[in-house]
């Protein structure tokens, strides 16, 4: 509902007047009120407002007179309230006419009118009659009851979209994620360079920016839009938002915390005493669609030889893995347990995980290359009793890796089986074992830079067909027959002397994953 002429005659805002013209059309509704009192006064005049004047910018020039009721007509001006006997005794017959037919009600006010005090009650009228239109007691309950339902920044946005004469840009300031109403609003904050919480007027729009504190650190940044006019609903609306925000950042705490104690019991007991039905069943309370078989990735990240994680790195890596698996965000989770950062995935028969691993290793190494990253990652797990004892291998072996700071940066299951057998043995003697038998590869590979063993290894992974071998490692077919020729003239026949064929891969298997006999 709309303030018209016709309520403010009722709620006594004059104390005296004459209605002049138009009285038919006093229903006209006003969103502002202006004094009109400059000679260029088609510069000033504001939409839907009502003015105030002596009528000093027009005096008795009837043409002059006639252009500003056009102009304000064009405008959709409610109606005039004109203080008589200043500039002006008697309005002209012809203007009245005019007014008439233009539907712009004119009304005379006393020469002793006070133009500044009727300002500030027509002002304060509007004022109070946008409070009982927006409902700010109502539209509060509802808003935040939405916010408790779904907290999160696109509901604040829907919010938004329906409060007229209101925009907003919300920004996390942890992953920086931007959320904005209108692409004004957007330019905006890209140009605007300060930090501090201001109010600036740009044209007829009125902007405010804040940073929204909890517990002495700035959670988000905000930026409202309004007329100018509307300064007073952009107040309220401020102080509602940021409650709102800090509602929303205190449930999203809440949620992360449950759904790490959810996750932990994930990978110990809850998973060993559930079916795949009834586990599936507990994680849609967390929004999680977990579909068998499933992943588990464990990244140990460390920069300057410290522990390294911080929320971009940790949205960057989900990003990857979503990626690089052809997931949806429904379909993995993560949490840090142990300073170690753990990922649980949906994962499909079909998909190569060493080459997709490797893949997602490469792809972390080019984007923060002055950090460390060491990756376990378990086969596919078919069976939710076997997540406890998996994540422990996976644990364990992480720790193990850390302890020995071994130089391989990606494990299997298959590797952490082998590596939880042989970490209690003396990597002395490990290395001694290898270096017995690669001896001849490894200085070979020392003088020539000839990657010998990775080519041999390689070679018996592909079942002694040089064509696949080639394949697999990107080079001519000439190169690996020139590699493998160079192999049997340092005495490794692989072909021919089966008897060595384990002992031979075993060591190839050592060095290549482990690198006990490297220096």
């Amino acid at each position: 509902m709309k303030t018209t002429l016709k309520d403010l005659f009722e709620r006594e805002i004059f104390e005296s007047y004459e209605i002049l013209t138009a009285k038919e059309h006093l229903n006209r509704s006003f969103e502002s009120v202006s004094i009109l009192e400059t000679p260029d006064f088609e510069n000033y005049i504001i939409e839907r407002s009502l003015i105030l004047t002596t009528f000093y910018p027009v005096k008795t020039d009837v043409e002059t007179f006639k252009h500003l009721l056009f102009a304000l007509n064009k405008k959709e001006t409610a109606g005039i309230l004109i203080k008589m006997k200043r500039y002006i005794d008697i309005i002209p017959e012809e203007i009245l006419k005019l007014s008439d037919q233009l539907n712009i009600p004119i009304v005379a006010l006393n020469y002793d009118a006070n133009l500044s005090l009727l300002f500030n009650n027509i002002l304060s009228e509007l004022q109070t009659q946008d409070y009982t239109n927006y409902s700010f007691d109502a539209n509060y309950s509802l808003f935040l009851k939405q916010v408790y339902d779904n907290p999160s920044t696109k509901t604040l946005m829907s919010i938004v979209d329906k409060i007229p004469d209101l925009e907003l840009l919300i920004q996390n300031s942890d992953n920086k994620t931007t959320y904005y109403s209108n692409e004004i609003m957007l330019n905006y904050f890209n140009q605007s360079k300060t930090t501090k919480n201001l109010f600036q007027r740009v044209g007829d729009a009125l902007y405010y920016s804040e940073d929204v504190i909890y517990d002495d650190k700035p959670i988000y940044r905000f930026v409202f839009m309004a007329k100018n006019e509307k300064r007073h609903i952009l107040h309220n609306y401020i102080e509602i938002f940021k409650l709102m925000i800090i509602v929303i950042h205190q449930k999203k705490v809440e949620n992360i915390l449950k759904q790490n104690q959810f996750l932990l019991n994930f990978v110990s007991n809850l998973s060993s005493n559930y079916t795949n039905t009834q586990l599936i069943e507990a994680t849609k309370r967390y929004k999680w669609n977990v579909i068998f078989p499933v992943t588990l990735i464990l990244f140990s990240i460390k920069e300057n030889h410290k522990n390294m994680i911080n929320p971009n790195m940790v949205e960057y890596i989900r990003t990857v893995i979503i990626n690089k698996f052809h997931l949806n965000s429904e379909e993995l989770r993560y949490t840090l347990l142990n300073d170690q950062l753990l990922f649980i995935i949906n994962t499909i028969e079909t998909i190569s995980m060493h080459e997709t691993m490797q893949n997602v290793y490469d792809t972390l190494k080019i984007k923060y290359k002055e950090s460390q990253f060491r990756i376990t990652y378990s086969n596919l797990i078919h069976d939710a009793a076997n997540i406890s004892k998996t994540y422990f291998q996976l644990s364990e072996a992480m720790i193990h890796i850390e302890n020995k700071n071994l130089g391989i940066h990606l494990y299997t299951e298959d590797n952490i089986k082998l590596l939880n057998l042989l970490k209690n043995i003396d990597y002395g003697n490990l290395k001694e074992y290898v270096y017995s038998i690669l001896k001849p590869l490894v200085e070979y590979e020392q003088k020539n830079s000839t990657p010998l063993i990775d080519t041999l290894y390689k070679h018996i992974e592909c079942k002694f067909n040089a064509k696949d071998t080639a394949e697999k490692l990107f080079i001519h077919y000439n190169t690996v027959r020139y590699r493998l020729d160079v192999i049997e003239q340092l005495g490794f026949s692989v072909l021919s002397n089966k008897e060595s064929h384990f002992d031979l891969y075993f060591a190839l298997y050592l060095y290549k994953n482990f690198e006990p006999g490297k220096n």
